[in-house]
């Protein structure tokens, strides 16, 4: 039985692909979305839990002042320097839109969130 990296042929952690780099194929932007305005206390499980109302939820992201390297990651109890703003894909474009139209505005963990299509990054060829 093999373990660690003998495991993966020595490419690090044995994940699945994820829709922000390190790997496999990666989402169409259309699917993304922007979220500004959020309190540095709002978590990724808040987040996505909310943006839920407009459709499916397959990834939300709170980006982190130390890039996620710190203590918290953007996943604990605290810790971690949030930058106030995070990424969420959604299951289709429709679904992005729906977002934008929908959620931009209202207010998550006492804050006016802003929500705005995702416009950098990676594009279809």
């Amino acid at each position: 039985m093999s373990y660690g990296k003998a495991m993966t042929g020595g490419k690090g952690k044995a994940h699945g692909a994820s829709p922000y780099g390190k790997g496999g194929p990666q989402a169409d932007d259309t699917c993304k979305v922007f979220v500004g305005n959020l309190n540095f206390k709002t978590r990724w499980q808040t987040l996505k839990d909310f943006m839920a109302q407009a459709g499916t939820v397959n990834h939300a992201k709170i980006l982190m002042k130390d890039g996620g390297k710190g203590w918290d990651k953007g996943w604990g109890k605290g810790g971690g320097l949030s930058r106030g703003m995070g990424v969420v894909e959604f299951a289709s474009a429709e679904e992005a839109q729906l977002a934008v139209a929908t959620l931009n505005g209202m207010e998550l963990d006492g804050r006016a969130i802003q929500v705005d299509a995702w416009t950098t990054g990676w594009q279809k060829a």
